[in-house]
């Protein structure tokens, strides 16, 4: 399932708003949650899909390593 939401911020209260209606449009049988490391989402996450594991995304744990590593001219 695809979804995209769109909000001001991603404070915690938008996050627990954007998770909580998915829970109320049906969403169950969530056996993954792939995102990336943000704070806000982690504790709303755990709030409306506790129990449901988490991995980090790895374009995204890739892309931050990236940031850490000397940059090489070629």
């Amino acid at each position: 399932m695809l979804v995209a939401s769109v909000s001001l911020s991603e404070a915690e209260v938008h996050w627990l708003e954007f998770l909580s209606s998915l829970k109320q449009r049906g969403m169950h049988g969530v056996k993954l949650i792939v995102s990336d490391a943000h704070e806000r989402l982690k504790g709303t996450r755990q709030a409306t899909f506790s129990g449901v594991p988490w991995q980090r995304c790895q374009f995204h744990l890739t892309q931050n390593a990236m940031h850490h590593t000397p940059k090489v001219e070629i």
